[in-house]
Formats: structure tokens, sequence, C-alpha cells
């Protein structure tokens, strides 16, 4: 009850912030508050598909209409693994929304390293496999982790590089209110 009521009352903040501000600096101010960069203008995530743990071809584009989540990361790669929890609660709280978090693992070691962490670890959000770094690349990520928020037209709007505490109640929030828009 405590958890909705803080959430209920972050909203409120949003919401009240959104009217008394220029739009700007509300927007800068939320994703301030949730750590991640906004993405100024309208660039528009590279198009790409990519294999997942289960052999299936995995689009971008077929997720459009929806908040995407895009997470670079690599079973090596401490940071990452720090953050993988977080990950998990997120895709529990939203997969049911028009939402969907995509683990773009840059692991170049083959799916079994892969498939073991996520399996050890009970992940069930979807992972893709990047193993020769291309979708890396055409994000221009330069290091992991790496997270892109990705709005239901397409368009890239917000980026994270480090790892980031993602069951924060402020990100919910966030989600929430652009899964909603």
């Amino acid at each position: 009850m405590k958890g909705k009521i803080y959430l209920n009352s972050l909203l409120v903040s949003f919401l009240l912030l959104f009217l008394h501000f220029p739009a700007e600096g509300v927007e800068e101010a939320l994703f301030s508050n949730i750590k991640m960069n906004p993405i100024k203008g309208d660039i528009r995530a590279p198009d790409f598909s990519l294999k997942d743990l289960n052999g299936n071809k995995v689009g971008i584009k077929q997720f459009k209409g929806k908040i995407i989540f895009l997470n670079f990361w690599a079973t090596w790669c401490n940071p990452c693994k720090e953050e993988m929890p977080g990950l998990e609660v997120l895709h529990q709280q939203f997969k049911e929304k028009n939402f969907v978090l995509l683990a773009v693992s840059v692991d170049y070691e083959g799916i079994k390293p892969i498939q073991e962490f996520i399996n050890k670890h009970q992940y069930t959000f979807p992972v893709l496999l990047d193993p020769k770094c291309e979708v890396l690349d055409l994000f221009e990520v330069k290091e992991i982790p790496t997270a892109f928020l990705v709005d239901k037209k397409g368009r890239m709007i917000a980026k994270a590089i480090g790892p980031r505490d993602w069951k924060n109640p402020e990100v919910f929030s966030f989600l929430n209110l652009l899964i909603e828009k």
C-alpha cells in the first residue's frame, strides 16, 4: 500500500511539473530523475533484427507502438550483471503493457555462456544475440552497459551509459507516463 501511495504521489508531482514549467525544462528534470540523458531531435532508432536465445529472428520494427527499453550488455561485464536484477523487475512490472525490454548481448563466445547465465539467474526478459557487435555499432555504443529508451513512434528519446537501479520507483512512474502518453 505504501509503495502505491508513493508512486501515485510521484505521478502527481510529475503532472504538476508539466503544468508549471516549460516542457523542455520538465523533460530535463524527468530524465534527470531516472538518471538518463535525453536525446534531442527526431532521431529514429536504427532498424535491426537479431536472433534470440531460441534462434528466432526479432526485429525492432515489430515493437512499433510500444515503449522499447534496449539494453546492451555482456556476461563478462560486472556492471552489466549488477543491473540485471533491476531489468528483470522492469520486465515483470511492464510486460503486460505497451512496453518491451530487449537485452542485447554482445558476448562473442557463442550462445552457451549467455544461456547458462540467463538460466542460472532465472531471467525472463528477451535476450538478443549480437556477437559481431553490429547492432552495438549501429547505436554507436562505446561502453556497456548502455540503455536506450525508444518511444512508440520509434524515436530514441533517452540514453544511459553505465549501470542503473532500474527498479527505482521514479523509473516506474516515468515509464507509466510514457506508456500512457
